[in-house]
């Protein structure tokens, strides 16, 4: 290998050197290749060295080091199209010399060779070619995780117009989708042997929930009527009469359909007969499955009469797109006299889907049922992201709960006086235990607080103390302290706290076991 710089004979006749430095490689059946490298002389050595590797494993027929492959993808256009002219690039490495416009046109083909709709391939090769644009990045070995993380933040942040008005910067859940599409053009270049790794691998998604502008609300009964009433009674926008787009609002509220599939509708989607329903087609879903829904009978009426003279392939709402689905409810929500934002929660047109799902919950429809009708995925998403609280209903659950105020409790008695002051003394007194209570159920708890009646002194033997109740020959009594003890003929003392033994008999005790 040799480096060296050649020159070039001027018109004066001198010699002037080339800006860039070459290298003179010998291949394996001795030619001799020139490759043009830098205006630095070192990196000019090292791009020969690497080359000169690259000739030599073409040569003996083995496989390309990883640390190779992953050189070749960083270097300059110009280099790989002498590399791939001289056949040292196959496959992977090959593509590595294409422009990355080149590669997003080739994955936005792919998108629509998988079944993808031309819209959704579009948006997601804009939102690639967006950020690797505004990055700078020519080749995928230019693309920077680092960077792409800068340049989503900056989009994210508030800025100023020239005219000193605010502006919004780009929501958490737009910058999340950004970052999606070009995680998913990454991992198809590995899949389809282009590169060899993926630079925005390690890169996560944001938490969308914490972004304000994507809180969305629901209306009341009451509110969902007035906005109806003003689009029905309203004029003409973005091509659609009042009544057209007050059907389109009761549509996607009682059915839960998103815009961009209810701007697919056609007349054949609608089967309004006996049992009506709508049918979804799975190219224009969100989860891309075919799905039929139901519609109510009142519902159906309205479709009746509006689709009556259409062409069963004509579009049911030809002028509703995604662009001005917004702005028209915007205005009918103004006429109204209803907030578009409140609370921090705004109401727009895919608010129109939380509706549908929060009424299903206050009509008490089961939440499997109402995650079948939302078609999710799951019932988490149902019913954290989708299903609201109406205004006033939190106020209406607290005012439900039981009234727990009870009366004033009477001046507590000390145990075992008698209604006496606490520091007064009282005379033991003796009370008899039924014989239906079990030696669990005379513990000492039990005889503190169950309120035992006195044994009329002509039931008890003066002598032993027996009765016909007491047939074991107990007695209880009471201490100054309030400390309850039983004793038997033998006067043997046992707290009725020791639960380890009771009495038993004359012969002494024996251990207690658990019933």
């Amino acid at each position: 290998m040799r480096i060296y710089r050649p020159q070039r004979r001027t018109a004066d006749g001198q010699n002037v050197p080339y800006s860039r430095f070459y290298a003179e490689l010998r291949t394996a059946d001795g030619r001799i290749m020139r490759l043009p490298g830098f205006e630095n002389q070192r990196l000019t050595e090292s791009l020969g060295r690497n080359v000169q590797r690259l000739i030599d494993c073409r040569a003996s027929g083995e496989t390309l080091p990883q640390d190779t492959a992953r050189w070749i993808e960083t270097l300059p256009q110009h280099i790989t199209a002498v590399l791939a002219r001289w056949g040292l690039l196959q496959g992977h490495t090959l593509a590595a010399g294409k422009a990355l416009s080149e590669h997003i046109a080739d994955w936005k083909a792919n998108l629509l060779a998988r079944g993808n709709t031309q819209q959704h391939a579009d948006l997601s090769a804009r939102r690639v070619e967006s950020v690797t644009q505004s990055c700078g990045f020519k080749f995928y070995g230019d693309i920077s995780a680092a960077q792409v993380q800068q340049e989503l933040a900056g989009r994210r942040k508030d800025t100023v117009d020239a005219a000193g008005n605010p502006v919004r910067g780009m929501g958490i859940k737009t910058s999340n989708y950004y970052l999606r599409d070009l995680k998913s053009f990454c991992r198809w270049m590995m899949h389809e042997r282009r590169a060899t790794s993926n630079p925005v691998a390690y890169l996560d998604t944001m938490n969308a929930r914490a972004d304000i502008r994507v809180q969305r609300r629901a209306l009341s009964t009451a509110d969902m009527q007035k906005l109806l009433d003003a689009a029905r009674n309203g004029l003409e926008r973005h091509g659609m009469t009042g009544s057209e787009r007050a059907l389109i609002y009761e549509l996607a509220a009682t059915t839960g359909l998103r815009v961009s599939e209810l701007a697919s509708l056609t007349a054949a989607s609608f089967s309004l007969g006996e049992s009506p329903s709508v049918n979804i087609q799975a190219a224009y879903a969100k989860n891309r499955r075919q799905d039929n829904l139901p519609l109510r009978a009142d519902m159906a009426g309205l479709l009746r009469a509006f689709l009556a003279g259409k062409m069963p392939s004509a579009k049911a709402f030809p002028k509703l797109n995604n662009d001005c689905s917004a702005d028209m409810l915007k205005a009918d929500l103004e006429a109204a006299g209803l907030p578009y934002e409140l609370d921090g929660k705004t109401f727009d047109f895919h608010a129109l889907r939380h509706q549908f799902i929060s009424s299903l919950a206050a009509a008490g429809v089961h939440p499997k049922t109402a995650q079948q009708l939302a078609r999710h995925s799951t019932i988490t998403l149902t019913m954290d992201n989708y299903t609201h609280v109406y205004r006033g209903e939190l106020d209406k659950a607290v005012d439900a709960l039981p009234d727990w105020h009870m009366p004033k409790p009477e001046q507590a008695r000390a145990t075992g006086t008698d209604n006496l002051p606490v520091n007064a003394v009282a005379e033991p007194t003796h009370r008899a235990i039924p014989e239906s209570e079990n030696r669990m159920a005379r513990s000492g708890a039990l005889l503190r607080d169950k309120p035992w009646r006195p044994v009329a002194s002509s039931s008890v033997n003066a002598e032993s103390g027996t009765s016909a109740s007491n047939p074991l020959n107990m007695r209880e009594s009471c201490d100054n302290q309030g400390n309850w003890a039983r004793q038997d003929s033998n006067l043997r003392r046992h707290k009725p706290t020791d639960l380890q033994s009771v009495p038993f008999g004359r012969s002494g005790t024996r251990p207690f076991r658990d019933q």
